[in-house]
């Protein structure tokens, strides 16, 4: 499944706030979709610069160099040899056995901060669009937003059905914390093979 996929359901298009930027990868398809401003966060230097570089063409789009998480300061992120599209601060679990060829490279300390931190409620309100793709921490980033987690009406996050990455949230554990949030789940693909996939969520 791809934000794509889910277009029909996003009626209001105010903004967007992308964890797990990588190198922005979807930048064009915000822009054509209309939303208004685009926040990226990416945790690693080097991945980072080249965010930078391709989201320099819109002017509302904006990015920082961190990473979200509930609790956590600090931490080492593994660095994965594909590119880092794998990176997480979590070890792998199933993900090592299904994915041999992918390895963790080297570590790199990255600064962590909770969303309802660096948004205050004021600008929070340009945004009503989340995409979370954080490898195993997505439960985490989402706890992030604190009570600014109710202004949002859109969801779309990377979701396990295993612990792809050792300790991370199950996709029926984000379903019953956004549950409670408001949200219901509208569409889902998990491949069975790999036992991750995506999720979107619709706020009422």
């Amino acid at each position: 499944m791809h934000i794509k996929d889910v277009e029909k359901y996003i009626i209001v298009r105010k903004g967007v706030i992308h964890i797990g930027a990588n190198d922005g990868g979807e930048r064009d398809l915000y822009h054509q979709m209309g939303f208004e401003t685009v926040f990226w966060f990416e945790p690693i230097k080097e991945v980072y610069g080249k965010l930078q570089e391709n989201i320099a063409q819109y002017t509302n789009q904006i990015a920082m160099n961190v990473g979200i998480h509930d609790t956590l300061k600090v931490a080492p992120l593994h660095i994965a040899s594909n590119q880092g599209q794998s990176s997480s601060i979590l070890e792998f679990g199933t993900h090592k056995d299904l994915r041999p060829d992918i390895k963790y490279i080297r570590d790199e300390e990255i600064v962590l901060m909770r969303m309802d931190e660096i948004l205050s409620k004021e600008f929070a309100k340009k945004f009503n669009f989340i995409v979370v793709d954080t490898q195993g921490v997505e439960l985490n980033v989402l706890k992030s937003f604190g009570q600014l987690l109710d202004g949002f009406d859109y969801i779309y996050t990377e979701v396990n059905t295993a612990e792809s990455y050792k300790g991370c949230a199950l996709m029926t554990e984000i379903d019953e914390f956004l549950r409670v949030h408001g949200f219901k789940k509208i569409r889902y693909f998990v491949d069975k093979k790999w036992h991750w996939g995506d999720a979107f969520y619709v706020k009422g």
